[in-house]
């Protein structure tokens, strides 16, 4: 199976057709930006993940409607983390966010204190970012920092705040829509706490969130600050593998490119070497 890039004007991610009504949107850049996704079920339009800057979001949003013809169902953040969930708040408050139990506590208990570095951020970011503004030349690289300059204002606004997903999850189920179908699977911890997925069995399709990345750093496991831990990193590596030998054609990895079961097991060996066994 491959997928199959589509025409749509975006500063921040490419587009691809995986098959017919299952999208993903990978991010131009590896690191830190994530990939997401969205799939026409026929009578619901599922968006997998919103990503971390909101213009990005909105640009997803807007290729969701554009592709489908149809307006966003509802949301699923795939875990708690900044770069999976920042967007949210750009998704109509009529369009309900679905996350695990695990991944709302997480968020309720850590993001507030990320807000708040945000805010203390804000007027030095918005001063850098216009600096950088006076020589750049590139229209991408210019609407890209005009886009941050506003995120930050944004921001800095007493009245900013995170929204946080609306209907949590405890178990796998499936929606089986009148084109499609599709498995929201609940993994537990493994990456975070709560780590959810979405396979498409008929399709050969898995969309794995931060339990895939195309690419891994030793330096993760020693960093001090700024690269999240697993809670359980035996676990992940057990997904990895099982899912790995599993019939599926394409994984959409939280980070980096389409990926095969070449880099599922790359990366178990990864977590085996640096989490496990150290």
């Amino acid at each position: 199976m491959e997928a199959t890039k589509l025409e749509f004007e975006s500063i921040y991610f490419d587009l691809y057709e995986l098959s017919s009504g299952i999208f993903a949107a990978i991010s131009a850049e590896k690191m830190p930006t994530s990939n997401a996704g969205f799939f026409d079920l026929g009578n619901y339009l599922v968006v997998f993940d919103a990503l971390m800057d909101p213009y990005s979001t909105v640009d997803l949003i807007k290729a969701s409607k554009q592709f489908t013809n149809k307006e966003p169902s509802f949301l699923i953040n795939s875990h708690h983390h900044m770069d999976h969930l920042f967007g949210n708040r750009k998704f109509p408050m009529n369009v309900p966010i679905i996350s695990s139990s695990e991944a709302l506590i997480e968020a309720q208990q850590t993001l507030g204190t990320r807000v708040k570095d945000f805010k203390e951020r804000a007027p030095e970011e918005i001063k850098r970012t216009e600096e950088l503004l006076l020589n750049e030349k590139d229209p991408n690289k210019i609407l890209e920092l005009k886009n941050d300059v506003n995120t930050w204002n944004e921001i800095k606004e007493p009245s900013f705040s995170l929204r946080l997903p609306d209907f949590i999850i405890n178990d796998s189920f499936t929606i089986k829509g009148t084109k499609n179908q599709v498995q929201i699977i609940y993994i537990g911890a493994a990456h975070s706490k709560g780590d959810i997925i979405a396979y498409f069995e008929k399709e050969k399709i898995c969309f794995m969130g931060d339990l895939l990345f195309e690419e891994t750093d030793p330096s993760w496991a020693t960093a001090a600050e700024g690269v999240p831990h697993p809670p359980d990193p035996e676990h992940l590596r057990d997904i990895l593998i099982e899912y790995a030998e599993k019939d599926i054609a394409i994984y959409v990895p939280g980070h980096g490119n389409l990926c095969t079961e070449k880099e599922l097991r790359e990366n178990a060996e990864f977590y085996d070497e640096y989490y496990i066994k150290k």
